[in-house]
């Protein structure tokens, strides 16, 4: 069955992603260059250029441009403005790698690019002289460190492999997250397929180093209605320097969230913060291209208690039992987590992919052993916080 080819400007075809890719993911297009093939540059887009670029990744929640060698990684930041206005010049992680041991974030051992510093250089393996960085040894992380019950050599050997933690690009403490990621494969490994086991016994193949989207607004559907409702009345409040409070815990093995309460650091370990930095955000967040379409958001690894609304007085009841806060969390995440749901990237070299950070979750598959891969990797802070849903109700005085 062909793929549905949507609006056009005078530079792009959006094409959807094909049956097979789609399923029911609500997620995928590939945008076609209408006049040659190359790297694209943002400064020669015209107005309906944008226009139908922004409206496409509203729908579609991941845009595929295909054969994008050479592409000034400079467009990558020029081309996340397209989609927020609001964004401010510096990586949404902040203006240098994370490398602080206690995050879990430094756990890949990236690194930025020196002639574009929002560049992010992630990956797999050993690199020397790489475009003005003398060395890396570049880390894809697996669920043998993260996860409570790791896959075993059994397992490993048939070719199995996990969604490592599902997320937003967030970095919850003081800088907001970007309003879209944007990843360009440089180097990719050609290895055998693997495969992930669900929870229910289904199975799906899939690249090896896959990166696998899940939409947040399919994940808002599955609710019953009264989740719908919870949803959007409920404010997630994250945990002080969540990544340093998580480094020491193990997440269940589907990737949703921490398999159990205890493990976390104490607040007197973390680094210095301060609750006016730590991030909130709704639990249903605002689609602005499709405003009808709510996506629902939670970085369930980093939950630390909810606050929920009542629509009709504004009275606010505070969940802050944290085995209880990623229960709720889990039960409605879990729903979504199928291979008919997930829409698992199969990566080529030039691919630039582009995916809607405030829409979608994403999540770091694959067993690479030592295998050379590298990418570059821009999300851009955003100088506002995602928008509710619906609005939160006023406590009626």
């Amino acid at each position: 069955m062909p793929s549905a080819t949507l609006p056009t400007s005078p530079l792009f075809t959006i094409q959807s992603l094909s049956p097979e890719l789609r399923k029911e993911t609500l997620i995928g297009a590939e945008v076609l260059l209408n006049t040659s093939n190359g790297p694209i540059d943002p400064s020669s887009f015209k107005p309906e250029d944008i226009s139908v670029l922004r409206q496409a990744l509203y729908d579609n929640s991941v845009l595929v441009f295909r054969k994008q060698q050479g592409i000034d990684p400079l467009a990558l930041e020029k081309l996340a403005s397209i989609w927020d206005p609001d964004m401010i010049n510096v990586h949404s992680a902040g203006k240098d790698q994370v490398r602080d041991p206690r995050s879990i974030l430094s756990r890949n051992n990236g690194a930025r690019l020196p002639v574009a510093p929002n560049v992010q250089v992630i990956g797999n393996g050993e690199f020397r002289d790489y475009d003005g960085i003398e060395y890396m040894n570049l880390r894809h992380v697996d669920s043998a460190e993260f996860h409570a019950q790791p896959l075993t050599g059994e397992e490993l050997a048939e070719g199995q492999t996990r969604f490592y933690r599902w997320h937003q690009d967030a970095p919850l403490y003081e800088n907001l997250p970007g309003k879209v990621t944007l990843i360009h494969a440089v180097v990719v490994p050609k290895l055998p397929d693997q495969k992930i086991k669900f929870q229910d016994g289904k199975e799906m193949n899939l690249q090896a180093g896959s990166t696998a989207f899940i939409s947040g607004a399919k994940a808002f559907q599955l609710l019953t209605p009264e989740e719908q409702e919870f949803a959007l009345n409920t404010t997630v409040q994250y945990a002080p320097r969540a990544y340093e409070w998580i480094r020491n815990a193990k997440a269940t093995s589907d990737g949703l969230g921490i398999a159990k309460v205890g493990e976390e650091a104490r607040e007197e370990d973390l680094p210095a913060w301060s609750w006016d930095k730590v991030q909130a955000f709704p639990m249903a967040w605002h689609n602005p291209g499709r405003p009808q379409q709510p996506h629902l958001q939670i970085l369930g690894c980093c939950v630390h208690s909810l606050r929920t609304t009542d629509p009709k007085t504004g009275e606010v009841t505070v969940i802050d039992d944290l085995a209880e806060t990623r229960r709720i969390c889990y039960e409605m995440q879990r729903k979504v987590v199928k291979p008919e749901h997930v829409y698992a990237h199969h990566w080529e070299e030039g691919d630039l992919v582009i995916f809607h950070n405030y829409g979608v979750w994403h999540s770091i598959t694959g067993q690479l052993g030592s295998t050379q891969r590298l990418m570059w990797q821009v999300t851009m802070r955003s100088g506002k916080e995602p928008e509710a849903a619906r609005p939160v109700p006023v406590k009626v005085q």
